[in-house]
């Protein structure tokens, strides 16, 4: 009967052990998930400052996505009339090879002579015309007068010398 106290005796200590170890491993988890949750109201505290500064990026973005729509529909008929150009440009090309068949080189250098002059007198009139555009003022027109130290000294024109 001896071992069979002596074997309660050992289960019970091992089963005292286990229960202590068990009550620490729940008194860290415990700690822990106190900490987890004084960690997460502050979180939350600062989620609170920030949500309406999100919602309002977040609808100004919208805006700006709904204005970028409009604006790049609003080219659409850019890039339709692009692809019209170019098709018209491709019109003039085929009409060209076939037409240029047909002229000899004095023919075509007769024909083609009218568009080449037309060319140089627009050519000619636009820089006229930018080089009329751009002229800026050369600055104000000064009388100068030598004084006694024979240093030039702008001329007041109304009545007498500019003091400087």
């Amino acid at each position: 009967m001896g071992v069979i106290y002596l074997g309660i005796l050992f289960c019970s200590v091992a089963f005292a052990v286990v229960v202590v170890y068990i009550c620490l491993v729940l008194k860290r988890v415990s700690t822990t998930m106190e900490a987890l949750g004084t960690t997460l109201g502050e979180v939350e505290k600062k989620f609170e400052s920030i949500t309406p500064e999100i919602k309002s990026t977040v609808e100004r973005t919208e805006e700006m996505i709904d204005d970028m729509e409009v604006k790049f529909n609003a080219t659409d008929s850019l890039f339709d009339t692009m692809e019209n150009v170019g098709s018209s440009v491709n019109a003039m090309n085929h009409v060209y090879k076939q037409n240029r068949a047909r002229l000899t080189d004095a023919e075509f250098q007769r024909k083609l002579a009218p568009f080449i002059e037309g060319i140089k007198w627009s050519e000619g009139a636009f820089l006229l015309y930018s080089k009329w555009k751009n002229k800026q003022p050369t600055g104000k027109n000064e009388l100068m007068i030598q004084d006694e130290n024979k240093e030039m000294v702008p001329f007041n024109q109304r009545g007498g010398r500019d003091k400087q």
